[in-house]
């Protein structure tokens, strides 16, 4: 039986940009594999289990994991990539979207996108390692800057 090995995708400019922007750092090696309501403000780390409360974060990306960071404002973030018609309806949509992440980029999903937890309102996979993508409803952007 062979096994199977799957290569690291590489961080794009995009997200050590955001990172920095965010002031985020990677969870150390005593924090991994804790929830991110137990993480302190002002990290990072990637899971497989994007949009839980209690999603575990770990320093290492493993195959299909999502990037997740906690802001020193205890907003929480999900980091991810979408066609670029999704990232456009997150910014300027009047209503709910439902829109597919991708954990890393694809050919038709490579748009960068941030999606604070409080504007999750609904998702369809609750742990993705072996997922392509997952699917996310968000609440309009107006909606969620009066909530």
């Amino acid at each position: 039986m062979s096994r199977v090995v799957y290569t690291n995708t590489p961080d794009t400019p995009e997200q050590e940009g955001l990172r920095a922007a965010h002031q985020v750092r990677l969870v150390s090696a005593p924090e991994e594999g804790s929830g991110i309501k137990q993480l302190p403000m002002g990290v990072y780390g990637f899971t497989y289990s994007p949009a839980l409360d209690s999603a575990p974060l770990f320093a290492s990306r493993s195959f299909r994991s999502y990037e997740v960071h906690k802001l020193a404002s205890g907003e929480v973030t999900l980091i991810g990539f979408a066609s670029a018609e999704a990232a456009r309806q997150l910014t300027t949509a009047p209503q709910e979207a439902t829109i597919q992440v991708q954990p890393h980029p694809e050919p038709e999903q490579n748009t960068l996108v941030e999606i604070p937890y409080s504007r999750i309102r609904n998702h369809r996979q609750y742990a993705a390692p072996n997922q392509h993508g997952f699917t996310v409803t968000v609440a309009p952007l107006l909606a969620h800057a009066d909530a």
